[in-house]
């Protein structure tokens, strides 16, 4: 955790709005994520600049790799609906991340059609909202959802209200995604 805090601060320091997040059901046990949410890919660009000049960045980087196991790629996404710079979420927040990869040949209108409409019954239902994202860079053809709680209790109580019409529009969002490749995970900001 040391190490985790020290690249948020060095972050933070260059002006990247860096967060840490813990994975836990659908991540590889002890998992770690860093995000950070920018206007625009300029602003990433001038901010990521900062960032690789930083005094120490490339010390912690050196440290935290002795620990490192695996990495996923780096990916872009960008919000189609909602969303939220990220620096504002308390820590301690629970965020539900919903993906798939789009299958060859789907509709994206008709994928978004069918994303807003899960978004609008999910919140209907669990009174949550949702954000809509898809990649950018990284992986592309990436679809996902991202649901914020203030705790783990509040993620019970949301999912003891999704009704067989809730799951029965979430189903409907399978004909438009690579089979098997949709996936749910859970992650709660750490730093």
């Amino acid at each position: 955790m040391p190490l985790v805090q020290e690249i948020v601060s060095i972050a933070n320091g260059a002006g990247n709005p860096l967060q840490a997040w813990a994975g836990s059901n659908g991540y590889v046990a002890g998992s770690i994520g860093f995000s950070a949410a920018y206007e625009s890919l300029a602003a990433r660009a001038e901010a990521g600049t900062r960032l690789m000049a930083a005094k120490g960045l490339w010390e912690v980087y050196r440290k935290m790799r002795e620990h490192t196991i695996s990495m996923e790629p780096d990916t872009i996404l960008t919000y189609v609906r909602g969303g939220s710079l990220g620096t504002a979420i308390p820590v301690g927040t629970v965020v539900v991340q919903t993906s798939f990869q789009l299958a060859q040949g789907a509709d994206w209108m008709a994928t978004l059609k069918w994303a807003n409409e899960f978004a609008d019954v999910t919140k209907a239902v669990t009174g949550v909202d949702l954000n809509i994202l898809n990649s950018t860079y990284g992986v592309i053809g990436q679809v996902g959802f991202l649901a914020g709680y203030p705790n783990m209790a509040a993620v019970d109580v949301a999912r003891a209200k999704m009704t067989p019409e809730w799951m029965a529009k979430f189903l409907e969002g399978g004909k438009f995604s690579i089979s098997g490749s949709a996936m749910q995970r859970m992650m709660t900001k750490i730093a």
